[in-house]
């Protein structure tokens, strides 16, 4: 990055980056210097880390039936017209 520190539109950019451990020694004392300093910066990264947990913990398996056949139905009833808009 070569500057002195980063602000935090910088530090979304890098955010994946560093969770993947793929940001550069250089960059990686700015990043946590940023993270130490910033209480929006780490709750997105913990939003990210989230999310990304939900998504691969969902992607392993398939929601309930229940939810299945009453997302199908709403979706059903949305395509002919009959749910509320």
């Amino acid at each position: 990055m070569t500057v002195d520190e980063i602000i935090c539109r910088q530090f979304v950019e890098v955010a994946t980056d560093y969770l993947e451990g793929a940001v550069c020694d250089e960059d990686l004392e700015l990043v946590e210097e940023h993270l130490a300093m910033c209480d929006w910066c780490r709750e997105y990264l913990h939003q990210i880390e989230a999310t990304s947990a939900a998504v691969a913990e969902g992607a392993s398996s398939a929601p309930p039936d229940a939810t299945l056949q009453a997302l199908v139905g709403a979706f059903r009833d949305r395509t002919r017209g009959d749910a509320p808009r």
